[in-house]
């Protein structure tokens, strides 16, 4: 009969280990991309939704529809009412320069709360959002008056 030795399958398992060490170190870790591709087209649907209607800003559903805060516990929360169900990595921080914005019927980005009579909080000023990860960044912006988002 003939059959493997002990050393043989030792020498064998060791030899799949260091493979598949290798394999896993060439898989690229996605991590910061995909949050930060998530959290652009969150702000680009909240911005889309603002546009679609006129919202009443009186009516609270209306409101969190067109709004977006920007912190992870929120943002996680408000994805329970999507049908796509992603969450930020816990490992993924988050920053803005500003903690609340929300579009008007024409897409303008407001800090805090739509005024269409006052135009008082219409953001005049960049709003920089930083999404990092392992010591890497990325930066999301929000241009004032046009609405415009882009990723840098």
């Amino acid at each position: 009969m003939k059959s493997f030795t002990l050393i043989e399958l030792i020498f064998i398992i060791v030899i799949v280990g260091l493979l598949s060490i290798g394999a896993i170190n060439a898989i690229p870790d996605n991590t910061l991309a995909n949050n930060t591709n998530f959290l652009y087209n969150k702000i680009l649907k909240k911005r889309a939704n603002a546009c679609a209607f006129e919202a009443n800003m009186s009516k609270s559903d209306e409101n969190e529809s067109v709004c977006i805060v920007f912190t992870k516990q929120w943002i996680n929360n408000d994805e329970n009412y999507s049908s796509v169900k992603f969450k930020l990595s816990p490992r993924v921080s988050l920053s803005s320069s500003v903690l609340t914005v929300c579009f008007d019927y024409m897409g303008r980005p407001y800090d805090g709360a739509v005024d269409l009579d006052s135009f008082d909080n219409l953001l005049h000023k960049d709003v920089n959002i930083t999404v990092s990860y392992n010591g890497a960044k990325k930066n999301i912006i929000i241009y004032p008056i046009s609405g415009d988002v882009q990723i840098q």
